[in-house]
């Protein structure tokens, strides 16, 4: 994404800035799975529903908004390459 630049911290977070409305006016995270439609189905049985599937470069994507408007995204796990930081 244009808008967005990231930092892996360390395998398992990392943080994120982005110029973008609809991230940078609410809060936003972003939570690795090995199976969105895993998650999904899990999710569906708690009454949340995701968005559909999202193709990124790097992974498949669902996001949802809790009740306070923040977005929580789901992504499988990122496979590289990366392309260089600039």
């Amino acid at each position: 994404m244009g808008t967005l630049v990231q930092w892996e911290l360390f395998a398992q977070a990392g943080v994120g800035l982005s110029t973008d409305d609809e991230i940078a006016s609410r809060g936003a995270i972003f939570i690795i799975v090995d199976d969105v439609a895993a998650e999904r189905h899990r999710l569906q049985g708690l009454g949340i529903a995701l968005g559909d599937d999202i193709a990124g470069d790097y992974s498949t994507l669902a996001q949802v908004r809790d009740p306070d408007g923040n977005m929580i995204t789901f992504a499988t796990v990122p496979s590289p390459p990366y392309p260089p930081a600039s």
